[in-house]
């Protein structure tokens, strides 16, 4: 990240602190009009827009994390948080099994798993909506010694990137076969 980009987004998260939610958005959303390839503000930019109730956006900006930084566990974690809230058990399962497939230690990704295998709704090959009870985590930014990965090790086009979305089912798919 650049140093102009790290001042942005530390910003920006003083902003968010101080409950200035829409000039932190302002300012993620700035930092990625002049900075396009930076996952870890993508990530922050979808959790202000969850707060926001913007899901539509958070998934937008949760997929862009994941195009650029296909690693980005906690970005996984979310969208899954977000479609077991629409009822989506089976893509919800397949993203957080993708983020365990990336990091078999990831905490969240294991608790969300055990509550969804758990629930007498739960059916991998049924979309059975469920009625979620449970708050979706406060939005935690991410610094750039938070991100996952290494950014400058390598540069992907994302067009050569299978989607989020197939990713995912590329993770359940063999998750599946065992």
């Amino acid at each position: 990240m650049s140093k102009h980009a790290k001042i942005a987004n530390d910003r920006a998260i003083e902003y968010w602190k101080r409950n200035r939610f829409d000039e932190a958005i302002a300012q993620w959303e700035e930092i990625v009009r002049k900075n396009p390839n930076l996952a870890e503000i993508y990530y922050n930019l979808g959790n202000a827009y969850v707060y926001q109730g913007k899901i539509e956006n958070a998934i937008e900006a949760f997929k862009q994390a994941l195009s650029i930084d296909p690693a980005l566990l906690e970005a996984y974690n979310k969208l899954g948080i977000i479609c077991y809230k629409q009822g989506n058990l089976e893509l919800a399962f397949a993203c957080w099994k993708q983020a365990l497939m990336i990091n078999p230690d990831f905490e969240e990704a294991r608790h969300n798993i055990g509550l969804i295998q758990n629930a007498p709704q739960f059916n991998a090959d049924d979309e059975t909506p469920v009625n979620a009870d449970d708050e979706t985590p406060a939005p935690q930014p991410v610094t750039e010694d938070d991100a996952k990965g290494d950014k400058h090790a390598r540069v992907e086009d994302s067009n050569d990137l299978p989607t989020w979305r197939n990713r995912i089912r590329q993770g359940w798919g063999a998750f599946r076969k065992k």
